[in-house]
């Protein structure tokens, strides 16, 4: 389901602040991964990339509950962008991350998407997940993200066709 309401943000955030922490902890600071919940998961910030910025938030449940969330765009002609993609941790194992993904890689395929990027930690074995899934590592990059932070992340991308 596309998600665009109030409730769906809490849900989203819910979710975020749930994952974030045991997700991270092993990769970046807890004071890193605050700030980042803090600048990429606020209200205001969900709201303005929801209602302004274009991206879809897709919620997927299990035996009833929320258990993850993804997040996409569409950055250029034909290339999109999945910003986000959590589980529950206590949810892994389901196959929801794939489902998630497969219906972001048929979403952007009905917008006339012909490419897939997504950027991942680069000590995140979130990754192998990504590499098993059709994408491969395009690029790195390191970014500033402010707070005295960096973003040490793969750029990857899947075709779509």
């Amino acid at each position: 389901m596309t998600t665009e309401s109030l409730q769906d943000i809490a849900r989203i955030q819910a979710i975020a602040y749930e994952v974030w922490p045991p997700t991270y902890s092993a990769i970046i600071s807890p004071q890193q991964i605050a700030y980042m919940l803090r600048m990429m998961y606020s209200t205001e910030v969900l709201q303005r990339q929801m209602k302004e910025e274009g991206h879809e938030f897709i919620l997927v449940q299990h035996n009833g509950e929320y258990a993850g969330f993804a997040g996409y765009a569409e950055e250029a002609p034909g290339l999109f962008k999945l910003h986000k993609l959590y589980v529950l941790t206590s949810k892994q194992g389901h196959g929801l991350g794939k489902l998630l993904l497969e219906d972001v890689c048929k979403r952007a395929i009905a917008k006339g998407g012909s490419a897939l990027l997504l950027q991942v930690n680069k000590n995140n074995k979130a990754k192998d997940f990504y590499l098993s899934n059709g994408f491969r590592t395009d690029h790195e990059l390191v970014l500033d993200i402010g707070g005295g932070f960096v973003m040490d992340d793969y750029v990857m991308r899947r075709e779509l066709t």
